[in-house]
């Protein structure tokens, strides 16, 4: 017959506890890719709608500038007034 093993207390106490701001920190972080990732694809359709229906090169190609600068734009300044609330 097998012998169970239990496990000591000093093993069941050595694993740490949760870290839920940094938890949350990721999660706010995750919810920000997210967002600006479907900012960025509308703006790639609105692109790709300008290039091949529009025959709008030029506006395909501001649209597509917008695509990079928007996203980043809005991650900074995101990023900029949450860390103003800290403070």
């Amino acid at each position: 017959m097998a012998k169970k093993t239990t496990q000591s207390t000093a093993a069941a106490q050595a694993v740490p506890e949760m870290d839920y701001p940094q938890h949350e920190a990721t999660y706010e972080l995750f919810l920000g890719m997210v967002k600006w990732g479907i900012v960025s694809m509308v703006f790639l359709v609105l692109a790709l709608y300008a290039f091949i229906e529009g025959h709008q090169p030029i506006l395909g190609l501001v649209l597509l500038v917008l695509m990079v600068v928007v996203p980043i734009a809005g991650a900074v300044m995101g990023r900029s007034s949450k860390s103003g609330k800290a403070a």
